[in-house]
């Protein structure tokens, strides 16, 4: 990996480690962290993480969008059961734990699967990074999600929504909502800006990762049987894809019930 980082191991009050990483030059904290509620209540969960800086998101990449279809026609030919093939019936039931009704929310990566199933589907190329999370997704049948770190905050938050938070819709620029209390969000802990609902339901615009975008970080989500190695085989594909195709720097981290935070200089 093309990776010009340090990094540093702690142990906090409460026994939990916490990690840091250092990239050469830079100053700025952000952490990333899963609440223990989280991992209390889904103990198999598993989250890789991949920060990555210095991207060129521009322009097209021919070998990553054809890379991106092939996925797309071996999903149509090799289709799953959403209901019951192991790695979606996590999810699902995951998801209704906390209330949430899948059929109604799928997890965005069933979304995406059910929907590149279906014989002669195509998914546009819409930049670099968005293709090498979709590809992911597909490739693995697990979610994998990323956000412009530029636009989020200093802490990155997996939680438990109070209801106080405010979301705004991918593409919906002007819509303002707030999550119900008790799903779990991925919110920027300073603003209550939700970047993702329902866990991996639906992602928000504030952090939407575009041509412009230079900084992301990336999360491989695991839950249930091999969760932690399928996190982590995600996470190692999704970093070497970043520097091939975007000539991105990477660092790559797993959250868990012993590691639950991460910190990264930007």
């Amino acid at each position: 990996m093309t990776s010009r980082f340090d990094t540093e191991v702690g142990v906090r009050d409460n026994g939990k480690s916490w990690l840091t990483t250092y990239f050469h030059g830079k100053t700025n904290m952000i952490e990333v962290c899963i609440h223990d509620s989280i991992f209390d209540r889904y103990p198999s969960f598993r989250r890789g993480i991949v920060v990555a800086k210095n991207i060129d998101n521009e322009g097209s990449a021919p070998e990553l969008e054809s890379l991106l279809q092939q996925a797309v026609a071996e999903a149509a030919k090799k289709p799953i059961d959403l209901k019951s093939d192991p790695r979606a019936a996590a999810w699902n039931e995951a998801h209704r734990q906390f209330h949430s009704n899948p059929n109604k929310f799928p997890p965005a990566h069933c979304a995406l699967l059910k929907r590149v199933q279906k014989p002669g589907t195509q998914i546009p190329f819409i930049n670099k990074v968005v293709a090498v999370m979709n590809y992911n997704s597909i490739l693995s049948r697990m979610p994998v999600g990323g956000d412009d770190i530029d636009k989020a905050g200093g802490c990155l938050e997996l939680r438990y929504a109070d209801g106080t938070e405010t979301f705004t819709p991918l593409g919906q620029p002007d819509l303002k909502e707030h999550p119900e209390p008790g799903e779990v969000i991925y919110v920027v802990a300073e603003s209550g800006e939700v970047m993702c609902r329902r866990w991996n339901w639906r992602n928000g615009h504030t952090t939407l990762i575009s041509e412009t975008t230079r900084r992301i970080v990336m999360n491989t989500d695991g839950l249930g049987e091999e969760s932690e190695k399928q996190a982590i085989e995600t996470r190692d594909r999704v970093a070497r894809m970043l520097e091939r195709f975007c000539g991105a720097e990477t660092a790559a981290t797993l959250l868990d019930p012993s590691h639950p935070s991460y910190c990264f200089a930007v």
